[in-house]
């Protein structure tokens, strides 16, 4: 019986440990998803910026080619 509760608390263990490791690993995982969206967003508002630049030009130079 002595034996059975050794190796109970060692699978025990070995499943806590791995419960942790998993944790740190997802917590790992949504904070690169949260930079990456934030990434996604700095992007997405200079594409943005950078048309609103584009169409402003366009607007200048029909004006100056009239």
């Amino acid at each position: 019986m002595a034996l059975e509760k050794g190796l109970n608390d060692t699978l025990e263990e070995q499943l806590r440990v791995l419960l942790v490791e998993h944790k740190k690993e997802n917590n790992r995982l949504r904070d690169e998803i949260e930079r990456l969206k934030k990434m996604v967003a700095e992007e997405q508002e200079g594409k943005y910026r950078a048309y609103r630049k584009f169409a402003d030009l366009q607007q200048e130079f029909k004006k100056s080619s009239k």
